[in-house]
């Protein structure tokens, strides 16, 4: 069936289709089988379960494969294309989303961009004397997405998001995460989605 996406909510990781038949279907974002997030007014195809619950969801291809799919290819960035500050904003767009996957270069382009974001409150803190305020609110303010996108990480090497918390081991802990996220990701399904690459 075909429709249009009315809603999706990242925070919930659901939303809502208006199907061609003039009804309306809910989905998860485990259903959403693409690698760029639903939005609003998106032409989808998709199959509705028993409980009328919109299930394996793709974006709709285009009756006319030649001047739409060039207009498409026009609009759609191709991963390969973004540059490293596509993928931290690509993590903070899904900042409170623990499911799914995450691939090395999302993972690693965040870190980097999380750094660079924590030498720079530090040095304002340093220049404006205020002990640790800026540095403080900037490790609050950094703490979903940052969980958000090694719980990812972690999915995407066929663990479960809660291996993070070996991080509160001393040293092994962190050193056994540091491994794990430079490891190469599930190049098959596994109990959190489809390969991301």
């Amino acid at each position: 069936m075909q429709g249009k996406i009315l809603d999706f909510s990242i925070q919930t990781n659901s939303g809502i289709i208006s199907g061609n038949d003039q009804k309306r279907y809910p989905f998860i974002g485990s259903e959403w089988k693409e690698q760029r997030l639903p939005q609003r007014g998106m032409t989808v195809d998709f199959d509705i379960d028993a409980e009328t619950n919109a299930i394996g969801i793709y974006i709709a291809l285009p009756h006319d494969s030649g001047s739409n799919n060039f207009i498409q290819q026009l609009h759609e960035k191709n991963e390969a294309q973004d540059n490293p500050f596509d993928w931290f904003l690509k993590c903070m767009k899904n900042y409170v989303n623990f499911n799914g996957r995450a691939r090395r270069q999302e993972y690693w382009y965040f870190i980097l961009f999380y750094l660079i974001g924590a030498i720079t409150t530090m040095g304002l803190d340093y220049i404006f004397g205020t002990e640790v305020l800026f540095y403080a609110l900037y490790l609050i303010g950094m703490a979903l997405p940052q969980t958000g996108v090694s719980v990812r990480r972690l999915h995407d090497t066929g663990k479960s998001g809660w291996w993070y918390l070996i991080s509160l081991v001393p040293i092994i802990g962190v050193i056994l995460l540091i491994i794990w996220f430079v490891k190469e990701g599930d190049s098959h399904d596994n109990l959190y989605g489809q390969p991301v690459k």
